[in-house]
């Protein structure tokens, strides 16, 4: 049965559809949509992943809310990459261990929700892998290795370098044109 804050973030995603409604430490955050510059990153990524996705018959979906647990946060990420026919907790949401790679954006403000909230809630749901694009650093940190409360595995690329997903993936990821 769903709780009073679970109610409230439903009611609020129905009445903005528009906006990525999440579900963080207790609160609901409304995120505006992503920046040019944001979306630059993202369709930057997303060219890199896009062949070894069809090529394993995955599928690259955008604002899919990501369910951890029952009482515990619902995030939305820019990009979440899944198997096909992956595990939904309903029409919008997908279960945190049903992906294969969950990507987000930073924003102004959003570092220590980016770098220590969503990696601990992500890894808590079994998420194998966490990337985040930091575009004032001109990095990607990607979380691998998901244990009951953080992720054990933790590497950054700078701009310019490359940085390794590992298997089912198999692909480095290059920032180069990202920013």
């Amino acid at each position: 049965m769903a709780g009073p804050l679970e109610e409230r973030y439903r009611t609020v995603r129905d009445l903005l559809p528009e906006y990525r409604v999440e579900m963080a430490r207790g609160r609901i955050v409304v995120n505006e949509s992503g920046t040019w510059q944001q979306n630059t990153i993202v369709f930057g990524l997303m060219r890199q992943l896009i062949g070894p996705a069809v090529e394993r018959g995955w599928e690259i979906w955008s604002d899919i809310t990501v369910y951890l647990e029952q009482h515990a946060d619902r995030y939305v990420p820019h990009l979440t990459v899944v198997p096909r026919c992956p595990r939904m907790r309903m029409d919008h949401a997908v279960y945190g261990d049903s992906t294969l790679l969950i990507v987000d954006v930073m924003s102004a403000g959003t570092a220590y929700e980016h770098y220590h909230v969503k990696p601990n809630g992500y890894a808590s749901a079994g998420a194998p892998l966490y990337l985040v694009a930091d575009p004032a650093q001109r990095t990607i940190r990607l979380y691998s290795g998901p244990g009951p409360h953080r992720y054990g595995g933790e590497v950054t690329a700078g701009a310019g370098q490359p940085l390794q997903l590992p298997a089912p993936w198999r692909l480095a990821l290059t920032t180069r044109g990202l920013w």
